[in-house]
């Protein structure tokens, strides 16, 4: 009998074994390091679009679409924005086409799981000086030709609610850069919007005459925006990113970015 045949181990050989080995070695090492080879998680978010400076579709930008995307970047995702009209961002989120949705909050009524608050808008009221209003409270609206944002019924309360659900003259658009032009071309008594989306539009404008004097009325308290999640775990995740967003003044230096005192 051959000696070696008796130490050989069947359909492997000394050299079988050991390729054997270094595959299998190659085959743990590419399955621990799969996580870092995929990339980045990408989520995709509903953006209402005419929200400048908090979401400008055209550069893909803004401080509310800064602030997302660094936050969620920083636990290792990356955004894919979806530009629709305001009022189809709460659409998108209900029959779940989107993984989120920006600029919204509890109270549009929509299951989801919603984050910490991660921007805060002031809404006034403006007026020409000339017309002499005086808007003391949200009542004062009652009887005045009033635009509004798409959608401000569901943000600014039920006072607001009702007052444009008893007044004939009350409507809401979506291309906010109109609102400057109704005003000041006095075919509006009053536009209700965001201030700095006010100031922003107002600057960009070059149809109407914005140097008339105006009033600006602060009938509305703060309104706070979370962004809405259909994954508790990606919830979470922006949470903790927003934290460190703001620990380290980088959420600071994003809204200085876009509006300057």
């Amino acid at each position: 009998m051959n000696i070696s045949s008796r130490f050989r181990i069947p359909g492997c050989s000394i050299f079988n074994r050991i390729a054997c080995g270094i595959v299998a070695a190659i085959c743990f090492m590419a399955a621990n390091a799969a996580p870092c080879l995929a990339g980045p998680k990408e989520l995709t978010v509903a953006v209402g679009l005419a929200l400048p400076p908090y979401n400008i579709p055209e550069t893909d930008s803004g401080i509310e679409m800064d602030i997302v995307r660094e936050a969620l970047k920083i636990k290792g995702y990356a955004v894919k924005s979806k530009y629709v009209p305001f009022a189809r961002v709460r659409r998108e989120l209900m029959n779940r086409e989107v993984d989120a949705a920006l600029t919204i909050n509890p109270d549009s009524g929509i299951e989801a799981f919603y984050s910490n608050e991660h921007l805060i808008c002031q809404n006034v009221v403006v007026t020409l000086k000339k017309n002499n209003f005086k808007i003391r409270t949200i009542n004062d609206l009652k009887d005045k030709s009033v635009l509004a944002f798409q959608d401000a019924t569901l943000y600014l309360g039920k006072d607001f609610a009702s007052m444009a659900n008893q007044n004939a003259q009350y409507k809401e658009i979506a291309k906010q850069e109109l609102q400057i032009n109704l005003v000041y071309s006095n075919r509006v008594d009053a536009i209700v919007l965001d201030k700095n989306i006010f100031y922003y539009h107002r600057k960009r404008n070059d149809m109407v005459d914005t140097s008339q004097p105006i009033d600006i009325w602060q009938v509305f308290p703060p309104t706070a925006f979370s962004v809405a999640f259909v994954n508790e775990k990606a919830r979470d995740d922006f949470n903790e990113g927003l934290k460190k967003l703001r620990e380290s003044g980088r959420y600071d230096e994003i809204v200085k970015k876009y509006i300057t005192p």
